[in-house]
This record gives structure tokens, C-alpha cells and sequence, in this order.
């Protein structure tokens, strides 16, 4: 599955009613609470795929985690959950809420999203709520993410998309945005990744609306965003070539 976001998605009652729930938990335990930035859209997007899964069955790896509510929200749920960033001011908020709260919810403060230091095949779930955008060797922190989710579970990210030809832009100081045919290549066409519709094609129809919603939080918002959901593949067990 891929798609982009939608103003008309993000204004909906649906969507409206999970960013609040997550907006409730976030402002209970002093995490970032989002009214107008991209993730009113991205996290209830998501969620959609992620609601329908039994949480305390799940060990959940987050990529880029800062204060973002999602991953603690998940582990209220009863997800086991592992937290990665690279950014150590975000380490004292983390110890408060886990002295403070029954979460399963542990972390590792990584250098470099490339080098992950977990075992192959150890999470049923990778999520990254725009993160992509901000590596520097997009290719090798995609094979690391897959290479700790196990075969047949779920990788959810969103990214920010940037195409030029559209009058787009995206600061330099915050990273490289993808655009359409760069995650393509890179994400969608994946052999080792299964969409969750293969079929699903771009709603390029929403991105003005979107891009005019989004340049409303900041001037640099210049951009638009997606986001996809795969399932590892399965290993091949046959035997056969």
C-alpha cells in the first residue's frame, strides 16, 4: 500500500477522532502533541493498519522515535517496544516514563541508523513516522530496518515527498526528500518487500491541497507526504530455485 496525504483524510472524523485519542495520551505523559503538522495525517494513517493486530502478541521496533507519542501509545496497548534515536536529550523523558509507567518498552541510542545493534529477525513490526528523509544513506538504513524485521511482519513508514518539476522544494539543512520515482526505486520495487496492495497508485490529485494545508505550519513546508505499508517477504522454505 502507498499513498499520499490527503486533506480531505486528515479533516475526517475518523482521523480526527485517533489524533485526538493520541493527543490525549501524548499530553498525559508530556510527549509531543500534534495539531497541525503532517502527522495529524500520518499517524492516523498508519493506525489503520496497525488496529487490527493483537499489540501484546508484538515486539515493535521504532525508528527516529524522539518524544513522538506513537511507539508509547503502542506500548500502552501491550506491544513490546524498542525505541532508536540518535539524539541523546530525548534519553531523560524516556527514563521518566518508564520509571513511571508498567510499559514494555526499552531503547538504544544509536550513532548511525545504518548499524542497528539488533539481532536478525527479532521484530514483528518496524515503524518510521518521517524519518527517511533525514538519513544520509537512505539504501542502507532500509536493508538494516528489514534486516531485524522477521519474514511476514510489518513495515509502516512515512517520508516527506519533494518534486521539483511541481514547484516543490525542501530545505537542504533538514535532509533529502524523496520524490515519487526515487521511492519507487528504492522502497517500492523492493524485492524482499510485499505492498499490502500492489496495485495501489498514487493519488497524485491531493497533493496540491495538501502541499497549500501543509506550507500553512511553516514556510518551509514546502512539500507534500506519503506513506506506504509492506510485509517482509517470506523466505523461500521449498527448496526449489
Amino acid at each position: 500500500m502507498r499513498r499520499l496525504a490527503s486533506v480531505d483524510e486528515l479533516r475526517s472524523p475518523a482521523f480526527r477522532s485517533f489524533m485526538s485519542r493520541v493527543n490525549g495520551f501524548a499530553q498525559e505523559h508530556g510527549l509531543r502533541v500534534h495539531t497541525d503538522w503532517s502527522k495529524v495525517w500520518e499517524y492516523p494513517w498508519i493506525w489503520q493498519y496497525l488496529n487490527p493486530l493483537h499489540f501484546p502478541d508484538l515486539k515493535i521496533l521504532d525508528i527516529g522515535s524522539e518524544v513522538s507519542p506513537m511507539p508509547w501509545f503502542l506500548a500502552s496497548l501491550g506491544a513490546e517496544v524498542w525505541l532508536t534515536e540518535t539524539d541523546p536529550t530525548h534519553l531523560p523523558k524516556w527514563q521518566e516514563l518508564k520509571e513511571a509507567h508498567d510499559f514494555a518498552i526499552g531503547w538504544d541510542l544509536i550513532s548511525d541508523p545504518q548499524d542497528l545493534p539488533m539481532a536478525d529477525a527479532t521484530f514483528d513490526v518496524v515503524t518510521s513516522f518521517s524519518v527517511i528523509e533525514h538519513m544520509d544513506d537512505k539504501q542502507s538504513a532500509l536493508d538494516e530496518a528489514l534486516r531485524v524485521l522477521k519474514p511476514g511482519g510489518l513495515f509502516c513508514l512515512t517520508f516527506d515527498i519533494c518534486e521539483a518539476s511541481l514547484g516543490m522544494t525542501f530545505p537542504e539543512w533538514n535532509g533529502k526528500a524523496l520524490d515519487l520515482a526515487t521511492f519507487d526505486q528504492l522502497i517500492w520495487n523492493r524485492t524482499d518487500l510485499e505492498p499490502l496492495d500492489p496495485l495501489a497508485p498514487w493519488n497524485v490529485e491531493d497533493m496540491d491541497a495538501f502541499r497549500e494545508w501543509n506550507l500553512q505550519s511553516a514556510p518551509h513546508h514546502n512539500y507534500v507526504v506519503g506513506g506506504a505499508v509492506f510485509h517482509k517477504k517470506q523466505e523461500d522454505s521449498s527448496g526449489g530455485p
